[in-house]
């Protein structure tokens, strides 16, 4: 069986992110092995804020109420400094602009529902003249205390100083989306149905690993 524990180690190259930057999304993932019994999505109870200290200020924990529905429940001063306002109990879509909002959120649910890890460059406007912030997001798949897929933990990390403005994201034009299932028995998703996995998404090259 594939679990979280067997991901793949060869990944899209994090090349727009300097090496600092890329230590917070390895971290991350890597605390989720680490919750993982080898069979199991962990719960987001097992959450453990002093493991992760250097990742909080980019870290973020989603919940899901239905399709399309996802809110955030914490989320890191990077954050924060980003959106320049304190994202809780707003919508995931926030982070987005307008034209790349459907598609974002279309990935986000993939990611609940497969349960499945998606990783995905980003970028955003610095202003004229100015080449775009780069940046990636990671989002990885969490147990509620009923074993249902609904709580997602992730970052959102971006390179570089932040000026004094309001940040919203794109889609990177060149994107690789990584999307690696982990393939549960139907016993452990407890009745839910996972949706199939887009092959397309504009301006994305899909990376699935479904072995």
């Amino acid at each position: 069986m594939f679990n979280v524990i067997d991901l793949p180690r060869a990944k899209p190259p994090l090349h727009r992110l300097p090496e600092a930057e890329r230590a917070v999304l390895r971290l991350l993932e890597e605390d989720l092995r680490q919750m993982c019994s080898g069979k199991e999505i962990p719960a987001h109870a097992q959450l453990d804020p002093h493991a992760l200290h250097d990742a909080l200020p980019h870290a973020f924990l989603l919940h899901r109420t239905a399709p399309g529905a996802v809110r955030i429940r914490v989320a890191g001063q990077r954050l924060h400094d980003l959106l320049r306002m304190d994202p809780r109990g707003m919508s995931f879509g926030s982070f987005f602009t307008v034209a790349a909002r459907d598609a974002a959120m279309n990935i986000v649910d993939t990611a609940f529902d497969g349960p499945a890890v998606v990783g995905l460059p980003l970028t955003a406007a610095r202003g004229l003249g100015r080449k775009p912030m780069q940046a990636e997001l990671l989002l990885l798949p969490m147990v509620d205390a009923q074993g249902q897929v609904t709580r997602m933990m992730g970052a959102l990390v971006a390179a570089g100083p932040l000026n004094n403005r309001t940040y919203r994201f794109d889609i990177a034009g060149d994107a690789v989306l990584r999307h690696d299932s982990l393939n549960l028995s139907f016993a452990e998703r407890r009745g839910t149905r996972a949706r199939p996995v887009p092959t397309e998404f504009p301006k994305l090259r899909l990376v699935v690993d479904n072995t």
